[in-house]
């Protein structure tokens, strides 16, 4: 009896050593079905943290569309340059953008007429903006799930390319101008004019002006090209400008004395000297004397003055001239930008000297501005680093 019960309990603790086995492998199962999983999380955890720090640093902006048109994700680029503060998922990309052209391209894609649809576009608000937006659906399955859109903000790209424009056409009419001019009276001359010795000396002399203007415009074009790419060599040194001031109201005192105009200068002897490149700056002063000259009737005036700003010399150069209207004030420092092209042309202007003036005064890392009364005078200002 006592053997069969030492049997029986023989038989029941294998059983549970037995389950025990089993229970044993099933807990290391779970931990490894757990371990695999928690693994799987933590990289689709990291996948989706990268794809979000890719999407936070690109440059370009990024839209993604589910397959009903609706916004799933825009980036932080794209916010930024369309000025989106707001949640936008779940919302038709009209909605948030407010552009026809956007919401057919998304439709487009949607509708899967090209693998990759390219369109250039332009964006009034919130402020003016151009972009090159490529879109491509995304596919799965063969079925389209949606659509993404990059936007490349080329505004500044198109932006250069018109002012290149605008620059080749206005330099190819201005040596244009001249240059007719010149072949014409060289042809007239040819043709027998030369014996015609009540208007020879005066072809002659319309000849020289137009040559001298085309030689003044060619300079002018070196210089701003220079100094706009950096090639231009600078050396600074403390300077005083009350000297500069004097030489450069010297070289232009026989200009002034035809018109009878008084240039007065007005600049303190305390005035500290000024860190800046004496040919550039003499430039600066000849460029602005010479139109405050050019534009000031018979009898009018001309004033230099200086005064201290802190860690800045601010030079005023003003005048008792026509003027310049309000509208035209924003736009005066632009290349070949004239007011009156007219009148301009006909003092010999070039439409770069003040141009060239901005340029050399950023060049010292100062600033210049100007302020006008139309059928009152101007004030050219302009600030440099004290030495």
């Amino acid at each position: 009896m006592v053997i069969i019960l030492l049997g029986i309990i023989l038989i029941f603790l294998f059983k549970l050593h037995t389950q025990s086995k089993l229970v044993q492998r099933l807990k290391i199962s779970l931990a490894q079905k757990e371990l695999e999983l928690k693994k799987k999380t933590d990289s689709a955890g990291a996948g989706e943290a990268k794809l979000e720090t890719v999407l936070s640093s690109m440059f370009e902006g990024v839209l993604v569309v589910d397959k009903e048109a609706n916004i799933v994700l825009m980036n932080p680029s794209l916010r930024r340059v369309l000025l989106i503060d707001s949640p936008v998922e779940g919302k038709m990309a009209l909605e948030v953008i407010r552009n026809v052209s956007i919401q057919e391209i998304v439709e487009r894609t949607l509708k899967g007429e090209q693998d990759l649809i390219s369109a250039e576009i332009s964006l009034i608000a919130p402020e003016e903006k151009v972009f090159k937006i490529n879109s491509a659906p995304i596919i799965r399955n063969n079925i389209i799930e949606g659509a993404i859109l990059v936007f490349h903000d080329i505004t500044q790209l198109r932006r250069l390319e018109k002012i290149r424009q605008d620059f080749v056409a206005n330099v190819s009419h201005e040596l244009r101008t001249p240059l007719t001019s010149i072949k014409g009276y060289a042809e007239t001359l040819l043709e027998g004019a030369i014996e015609d010795k009540d208007n020879v000396k005066e072809f002659i002399n319309i000849i020289y002006h137009d040559s001298n203007r085309l030689a003044h415009l060619i300079d002018d074009l070196l210089d701003l090209s220079k100094i706009e790419s950096g090639k231009m060599k600078m050396s600074f040194a403390p300077l005083e400008i009350k000297a500069i001031a004097k030489d450069c109201v010297e070289v232009l005192k026989k200009q002034a004395k035809e018109k009878s105009i008084s240039i007065y200068l007005d600049l303190p002897d305390n005035l500290p000297k000024v860190l800046a490149d004496e040919k550039r700056l003499s430039q600066v002063f000849l460029n602005l004397l010479d139109n405050a000259i050019k534009y000031t009737p018979e009898g009018g005036s001309v004033k230099i003055s200086a005064s201290l700003k802190e860690k800045f010399v601010q030079i005023d150069v003003s005048d008792t001239g026509i003027g310049i209207p309000e509208e035209d004030l924003p736009r005066i420092f632009e290349r070949f930008y004239r007011v009156d092209k007219a009148r301009s042309r006909q003092l010999g202007g070039t439409g770069l000297c003040l141009s060239i003036v901005k340029h050399i005064i950023l060049a010292h890392r100062g600033e210049v501005w100007v302020k006008s009364q139309l059928g009152i005078g101007s004030t050219f200002s302009f600030t440099l680093h004290k030495a």
